[in-house]
């Protein structure tokens, strides 16, 4: 039986003894009934910095307003890990743990920040295990969230679904692959997790998507390639745009479809509003987006079909050699 408490688990040697290819971070994000989206980053060897070191990342999303950034950095010495399960405290205050049947988080950087209750929702996966080049657990593909965010100095109370997931490894990406695409969808039925890597000639290299329910891990993102007789996942591109700060031209309009059984789904991402231009600082590293988008679940289950409709955050990422 998976233990996926321990799979949130650190992982890697700590204090670091590969500092330029180990990484490990833990990942939460939010989108809070009052439109702001939320994303904090627990790392012990971040990957974007130069050199690497643990940081807390920030940042938030405010509805109709710009991003928020910030970024706190720490020695080793004042960081304190567990290898069996999710309990990462960085100096005396700020920290991500595994409380059981929910986890909490908080983070304070110059007047921002947020305390927050994620509780356990949906059925958890990991990769752990497996040969795949960065590992990956998602404890919580959906769940209720709630708590304080923190606005320049002013606390707010929030509550919305939230997201975790933790990744780890010593190999980068950069150099295999052009970029990939990586977001979520929710819904009451289902929570669809995809990512979509490009060749350098921007054609599609593979589709994957973690596919759960509150009781389920209906579809684990390997299987369409383990089993592409019985599972299926695919991506269109429908439409490109250019954006000019960094020059990459990147899809606007993206269609997912898959199935299992009785189950299938597509789902359609159009890009509603840039909201992270983020260049790489250092090689190698990574140039980021991430975009609001509108978002068309369409589901069908035992010939049942529904439809959700939806707004969420989503990621595009360049890595660099």
């Amino acid at each position: 039986m998976t233990d996926y408490i321990k799979a949130d688990a650190t992982h890697i040697d700590f204090p670091v003894t590969n500092r330029e290819e180990h990484m490990e971070w833990w990942y939460f994000d939010a989108h809070f009934d009052n439109g702001d989206y939320l994303v904090v980053m627990y790392s012990l060897n971040d990957t974007r910095l130069k050199p690497r070191q643990p940081s807390i990342r920030l940042n938030i999303y405010p509805k109709g307003q710009s991003e928020i950034a910030r970024i706190r950095t720490y020695t080793e010495a004042d960081v304190t890990t567990s290898y069996e399960k999710c309990d990462v405290t960085f100096g005396e205050e700020e920290y991500c743990k595994d409380c059981g049947d929910y986890l909490e988080f908080y983070t304070m950087i110059d007047g921002y920040g947020a305390k927050l209750t994620l509780n356990k929702g949906n059925h958890p996966y990991t990769s752990e295990g497996t040969d795949t080049p960065m590992p990956w657990t998602v404890a919580v593909p959906s769940g209720d969230i709630e708590g304080e965010l923190y606005k320049d100095g002013e606390t707010i109370q929030v509550k919305g679904t939230g997201y975790h997931d933790h990744n780890w490894g010593e190999k980068s990406l950069a150099g295999m692959v052009k970029n990939w695409y990586w977001g979520k969808v929710h819904s009451p039925d289902i929570s669809v997790d995809y990512s979509v890597i490009m060749n350098f000639d921007d054609t599609i290299l593979q589709t994957g998507a973690l596919v759960t329910d509150r009781e389920n891990l209906i579809i684990s993102p390997s299987e369409s390639i383990t089993d592409p007789e019985n599972v299926q996942a695919t991506a269109v591109i429908n439409d490109t745009m250019t954006e000019q700060t960094m020059g990459y031209t990147f899809s606007k309009s993206l269609t997912l479809t898959g199935s299992k059984g009785d189950l299938s789904y597509i789902v359609n991402i159009d890009l509603k509003e840039l909201v992270m231009v983020e260049p790489g600082q250092f090689m190698p590293g990574e140039d980021a987006y991430r975009y609001i988008a509108k978002e068309e679940l369409i589901v069908t289950r035992d010939g049942v079909t529904q439809t959700y409709l939806s707004e969420g955050l989503h990621e595009i990422v360049y890595p660099k050699k």
